[in-house]
């Protein structure tokens, strides 16, 4: 079949984020000719909201003391995801984790500030969590320059639509739409798609998940990810892979940052109730965001309330939260601005998510549930508080917080998503794979769009998963595409 191109390339890549930059600064620097496409007016992607990548083995760990092997690594991630993640893929992620952190270090010019965990109080969580300065946004700036700089080039406001292979279904190149709604049709010998998900997409969020709230669910990730690369490469002969609807969820409140101190009082572990007025968990489950998420979003309405009284926000205030959230608001950081924050919430007429009340009954009345329901589970989870231990759902007792002194604030929890995570079946050479396992030619998936690190949830124990794989996938793709390339395959 003859077909006429604007322009060709040896891999034009799909989606500016982390997997796409990375991808494509690696395949500059392995001499290939490389085009990089992005719908938004901007690189980034969801990784712009990242605050930094896993590693294991790293020079940097090595150098703070910290130990965290690739065995243990992987035997997590396996273990975590109950074995339906990939070994082969989850392996060689595992062993060149740490080769990124040298690679965006000493080529791209990343400095790492700490390497740490999310939450002091998880079990079992392994310090693989790299912060770079300026947090992945940093990154991305540097990474997006690094390419222009080696001669790839930048095509923004440009949304591919359509893959296009040969008679023999080989991949041929891609047809995209620029941001003056021309078609452009762009010649390749290989195609990679990291367009990020579909956390963007309440049609797709519904398909592919148990939920049914893709209406609902408060998108904190990139605006872009809606699915687009999915849409294409299963048009083009690949397939889904099973752990297709994993999604990183969060509890967080409508309408607010992330370093809002009311919106990280919702998370605290103290007296959780939902939308009938019931405690339904052990709150302790808001240490682990992601846990926390899940849970929230199997609640009526997808969402619980958060109330405390004058005594937690007095201890909040002086001693500080029992979990931050990430850099934005650190763990153990005192809560000062939440007093006057939170009565701002309460006061403003147009807010819904933040309720007060004098009294139990009154506090009931203003969230719309059932005064006497909520009265009796305040008086059941007072007397656990008083007796130092809570035999209906285990809590730690130094968690264990009365509600007695009014005025009391109920806090609307709904559920946040950031990034969906696994979708596209590929091997672990980043190859999307057909309905009989094999590789279409010349068609690459990296990052969120990719399937196989995951299994029902997000891996929790190892912080920055997520982000380590798009920038580790990324890199490695381009590697084996040069090589496919320099072999006369692709």
């Amino acid at each position: 079949m003859n077909q006429e191109f604007d322009a060709s390339y040896d891999v034009v890549v799909v989606g500016a984020g982390a997997s796409g930059l990375s991808c494509a600064v690696q395949a500059a620097k392995d001499g290939l000719s490389c085009a990089i496409l992005e719908k938004e007016a901007q690189t980034g992607g969801s990784s712009a909201f990242a605050e930094g990548h896993a590693a294991f083995e790293s020079d940097e760990q090595k150098k703070r003391g910290i130990t965290v092997t690739k065995d243990q690594a992987f035997n997590t991630y396996l273990d975590y995801s109950h074995w339906r993640a990939d070994p082969p893929l989850v392996s060689r992620f595992v062993e060149n984790a740490a080769t990124t952190i040298v690679k965006m270090r000493d080529e791209v010019g990343v400095h790492y500030e700490d390497v740490t965990v999310t939450a002091l109080d998880q079990p079992g969580e392994l310090v693989t969590w790299h912060l770079p300065e300026g947090e992945v946004a940093r990154v991305i700036e540097l990474l997006e320059a690094d390419a222009r700089r080696r001669g790839v080039d930048v095509f923004l406001s440009t949304a591919a639509t359509q893959i296009l292979k040969d008679a023999d279904g080989k991949v041929i190149g891609l047809v995209a739409k620029d941001k003056d709604g021309q078609q452009v049709r762009l010649g390749a010998k290989a195609v990679v798609i990291g367009t990020g998900g579909f956390a963007a997409n309440p049609e797709m969020l519904d398909k592919y998940t148990k939920y049914g709230i893709g209406e609902k669910l408060i998108n904190v990730g990139g605006l872009g990810n809606t699915g687009d690369g999915i849409t294409m490469v299963l048009a083009a002969g690949g397939t889904e892979h099973n752990s297709i609807g994993t999604l990183l969820l969060f509890p967080f409140m409508r309408d607010k940052t992330i370093t809002s101190h009311t919106n990280c009082t919702g998370m605290q572990p103290y007296f959780w109730v939902n939308a009938t007025g019931q405690r339904f968990v052990d709150e302790v489950v808001g240490m682990s965001f992601g846990n926390a998420g899940d849970v929230t979003a199997v609640q009526p309405g997808a969402f619980y309330w958060s109330i405390i009284d004058q005594a937690t926000i007095r201890h909040l205030v002086a001693d500080g939260n029992e979990i931050g959230l990430g850099i934005y608001v650190r763990n153990n950081e005192k809560m000062v601005n939440l007093p006057t924050e939170i009565e701002a919430d309460a006061a403003d007429e147009n807010r819904t998510n933040v309720v007060k009340g004098e009294t139990i009954e009154e506090l009931a009345t203003n969230m719309g549930v059932d005064p006497g329901v909520l009265r009796a589970e305040v008086d059941a989870y007072n007397e656990l508080c008083a007796n130092g231990a809570d035999t209906k759902f285990h809590k730690p007792a130094k968690f264990l917080r009365p509600v007695t002194e009014g005025p009391f604030f109920a806090i609307k929890m709904e559920t946040g998503i950031m990034i969906s995570m696994g979708a596209l079946k590929i091997d672990e050479h980043m190859r999307c794979l057909d309905g009989n396992g094999n590789p279409v030619p010349g068609l690459y998936s990296v990052g969120c769009d990719a399937g196989g690190m995951f299994g029902e949830s997000y891996a929790l124990p190892i912080p920055g998963s997520a982000n380590g794989f798009a920038l580790t996938s990324g890199w490695l793709a381009a590697d084996d595409i040069a090589a496919e390339i320099t072999a006369g395959a692709l």
